[in-house]
């Protein structure tokens, strides 16, 4: 499943109205380590609006829009923002359980981890306890 979410900062500069847009793959804008301040220089490479011009520096000034979301994506997005912490958390619960399914399945021939209630929380906790715990 893809999630993504298209986001646009509208402005305005010289009677003139400005639609930058991009559509964001949210797992892999992630992966990269950005956050919503690397969203304006994004949009205005892919708008086609230079880094050091008066219209970057308005698209600087407009606030960011999140729309048509896909995927996880929509669950974290209220009125236009993003709470791009919390998909982030979801995205991380997300691959850790699919982990952990593909471990269920293969080590304890289980289809599905909602096919035993608790084992889902139970694995996370464990997969949780063993990411803090250091080598002796």
């Amino acid at each position: 499943m893809k999630h993504r979410v298209r986001v646009s900062a509208p402005f305005s500069f010289r009677g003139k109205t400005f639609h930058p847009e991009i559509v964001l793959d949210m797992e892999r804008f992630l992966a990269e380590g950005k956050g919503l301040e690397d969203i304006h220089p994004m949009l205005a490479a892919a708008n086609g609006i230079g880094g050091y011009s008066y219209e970057y520096e308005m698209l600087e000034a407009a606030p960011l829009h999140f729309d048509r979301p896909e995927g996880l994506v929509g669950e974290y997005l209220v009125k236009g923002r993003l709470d791009l912490d919390g998909l982030r958390a979801a995205l991380q619960r997300q691959k850790r359980l699919e982990l952990l399914a593909g471990l269920a399945r293969e080590k304890m021939k289980i289809e599905s981890l909602e096919e035993i209630p608790g084992l889902a929380e139970a694995l996370l906790a464990a997969y949780e306890a063993g990411s803090r715990t250091t080598p002796d």
